[in-house]
């Protein structure tokens, strides 16, 4: 299952055989305040250090700047790439290793420490890397997610304005041994998916959500799965719109098994439902409620910030309800109804949520709108919170805008 090295470094057309002078001639700065997502550029790059850098010495060193990144873009991509994936992606144990999440204390009062065992969850950008670092934010023509950054870097020599700035220049002029610094530039701001720590769904469950039949209405990048296989549940469902996410749980059920199997002792036998599905039209493709009629003993799952982040799926459900009243009552109330409906009495239904601010920066209260929505149909017994970081930082600053902090809404079916 895992994504490989290999793999990575063939989804780029390198540019080998440049020279420097050619080079020297096509890198260019790319426009930060374009709104097309096309990587377009605001200009050449020794005209734009001639524009800004009348007060430093940018200009004086550009030529020590362009051999540096005519290194690693051009002579050594696959040094640089390497770190880089080495860095972000690579894992180094077997999927086992996943479905072996220590214990550990992770409730405080209220609040759940989202950062307990986080390495758990790097499995998940690593068999979903393609769309993970694929997805872009906030709206569909963000082009500052990740992998499109790298594209148009090492395939089209476009870089990014911040990188031209003063303390970045100074970075890449200073570039030794490994390109270490350059990726910690590189990476901040870059726009890509998050991921909920398997360790802390498997907490939240453990102290929350006791049962034998779980139910996550979107997949989270197979991290409930993870979670799952870890927990006393027997029974996971779920759904999502990405296909590869949904084909990485089907896999994923399979080592599972294996691992099972294998083990010298004897594991609780478990199952997974998973549907290719918009968890809104789950009646209407696969008729789940009366499948599951009053048979879940829970729900958790952290669902989507309406247009906060952009997957590459056509049945996205900003997609299919830009309107956000629309999305709220067509998305979010029908998942809640059918969530209802297989829930046994007495089941909880817990959702993990924040407020943020859009790209126009004001507030949405979505935490508050999608907990008004799910009152109506259970009964609130609790609301805890999940930190994910000591502070606030980078583009989580736009849905955590009171630190890393999230919304654990907890209700129960009477």
């Amino acid at each position: 299952m895992k994504y490989t090295l290999g793999q990575f470094l063939a989804l780029f057309n390198l540019q080998k055989q440049t020279s420097f002078d050619d080079f020297s001639k096509k890198i260019s700065v790319l426009n930060g305040s374009d709104t097309s997502g096309k990587f377009v550029v605001r200009s050449d790059l020794d005209t734009f250090i001639d524009r800004v850098a009348k007060k430093d010495n940018r200009k004086s060193r550009l030529d020590k700047y362009k051999r540096n990144l005519y290194k690693m873009i051009v002579e050594e991509p696959e040094v640089a790439l390497t770190e880089w994936f080495n860095r972000m992606v690579a894992v180094d144990e077997d999927i086992d290793f996943y479905f072996q999440i220590p214990e550990a204390d992770i409730l405080v009062g209220n609040t759940f420490a989202g950062r307990t065992n986080a390495k758990y969850g790097r499995i998940c950008k690593n068999i979903n890397f393609e769309k993970f670092y694929n997805t872009k934010k906030l709206y569909s023509n963000d082009f500052e997610y990740t992998f499109g950054l790298m594209k148009a870097m090492f395939e089209d020599f476009k870089i990014r304005n911040s990188l031209v700035g003063p303390a970045f220049f100074d970075h890449i002029c200073n570039i030794n041994e490994n390109y270490s610094q350059f990726w910690t530039d590189f990476m901040m701001g870059c726009n890509r998916a998050s991921i909920f720590n398997p360790a802390t769904y498997k907490g939240i469950v453990e102290e929350l959500l006791p049962g034998e039949t779980l139910f996550a209405p979107c997949m989270g990048w197979n991290a409930y799965q993870f979670a799952f296989y870890n927990t006393n549940y027997k029974k996971f469902i779920a759904t999502d719109v990405i296909p590869e996410v949904v084909d990485n749980g089907v896999r994923l059920h399979q080592e599972w098994l294996a691992y099972s199997d294998a083990s010298m002792f004897e594991l609780p036998e478990k199952t997974v439902d998973l549907y290719l599905c918009p968890s809104e039209r789950l009646d209407i493709n696969y008729n789940i409620s009366n499948k599951y009629k009053n048979q879940v003993d829970a729900v958790l799952f952290s669902p989507p910030y309406f247009d906060l982040e952009i997957y590459d799926s056509p049945d996205q459900s900003f997609t299919n309800y830009p309107d956000y009243d629309t999305w709220l009552q067509a998305y979010w109330e029908e998942t809640v109804l059918i969530a209802k409906r297989v829930l046994k009495t007495g089941g909880r239904f817990g959702f993990v949520i924040s407020n943020y601010r859009n790209k126009a920066k004001e507030e949405v209260q979505i935490s508050q709108d999608m907990m008004k929505v799910v009152s109506k149909h259970l009964s609130l017994i609790g609301q805890y919170r999940v930190q994910w970081g000591a502070i606030a930082g980078g583009r989580q600053a736009k849905k955590m805008k009171d630190g890393n902090f999230e919304d654990l809404w907890l209700f129960e079916k009477r």
